[in-house]
């Protein structure tokens, strides 16, 4: 009884500290993190909305008014994005004006899981770029989203409220709106395509005036 008193012990204490330094780990590493994270944001502003000088987000996630009207804006599409998020809406100003916008979008329907990238949309409507910030897609497949630019080049200076994706190589004859997959990839390519109509759709409902 003693011996089985004394390992529970040795447990509890081990245990104990192992829990205390895993704490310590997160409080150490918790802000350098955090620091990071928001790094990568502010780099992919900048790549997919260069003529902006400054970026306020106006939409969060975090802020349950904006959050429901982000949903509202998804669910109240023409296509189904119940596997998509809006994480943020950030505009992009110059001299004081707004120059476009930086939509950042949460793809929950990757092969490998969720994908997470901002996209940015000039005040005209033009596509102007795409940013992965997460992604854990098949490397050699599904990662070429990342890795070969080749594919979310196809977005870049179209018009368009929404993207349609091919997987017979004719994206490049069919018009700006219609986009290639990547071979081998076409969970990947549905994925970002979809994220990327969900943040059209978000878009559309700025143009008339956001949620005012």
């Amino acid at each position: 009884m003693g011996k089985i008193f004394k390992d529970a012990s040795v447990l509890f204490i081990i245990t104990l500290v192992a829990g205390v330094l895993l704490g310590l780990v997160y409080q150490v590493t918790k802000e350098p993190i955090a620091a990071q994270n928001e790094k990568a944001k502010q780099e992919a502003y900048e790549t997919v909305l260069e003529s902006a000088e400054e970026f306020e987000v106006i939409y969060s996630e975090e802020d349950p008014d904006q959050k429901a009207w982000l949903t509202e804006c998804l669910s109240n599409a023409s296509e189904d994005f119940s596997k998509d998020d809006i994480s943020e809406v950030v505009a992009g100003k110059s001299n004081g004006e707004t120059v476009g916008y930086v939509i950042t979008v949460v793809a929950h329907d990757g092969y490998a899981g969720d994908i997470k990238f901002s996209v940015g949309v000039s005040k005209e409507g033009e596509f102007l770029g795409t940013s992965i910030l997460a992604i854990g897609e098949t490397a050699g497949l599904g990662m070429r989203a990342k890795t070969d630019p080749s594919f979310l080049n196809q977005f870049k200076g179209a018009t368009t409220n929404k993207f349609s994706l091919v997987t017979d190589g004719t994206g490049a004859t069919d018009g700006d709106e219609v986009v290639d997959a990547i071979s081998g990839s076409t969970v990947t390519s549905k994925a970002m395509t979809k994220g990327i109509n969900a943040a059209l759709a978000v878009f559309e409902k700025l143009a008339e005036g956001g949620n005012n």
